[in-house]
């Protein structure tokens, strides 16, 4: 049997798409590494606007979101398989 790696990365959720917009905005001003992503269930009820970022971005994420006056509503750790 093969052992997969994984590649850890945090999402963060928004309470509003205006608050996810902003928060985005606020990661390219950055150039912080991102992507868009459908808010996951294990967020619960949210916009449905969610960014998802490589866990060695975090701090400069979290830099630029707090520099921005963006708040998210959830934080979340993941792990996603690579080949």
């Amino acid at each position: 049997m093969r052992v997969s790696e994984t590649a850890p990365f945090v999402v963060y959720g928004f309470a509003t798409t205006h608050d996810a917009l902003v928060a985005e905005r606020a990661l390219i001003a950055a150039d912080v590494m991102h992507v868009t992503i459908p808010t996951p269930k294990s967020l619960g009820a949210l916009c449905g606007i969610a960014l998802r970022v490589p866990e060695p971005c975090t701090e400069a994420a979290e830099q630029a979101l707090h520099a921005a006056g963006s708040v998210w509503t959830a934080r979340v750790e993941m792990r996603d398989r690579i080949r």
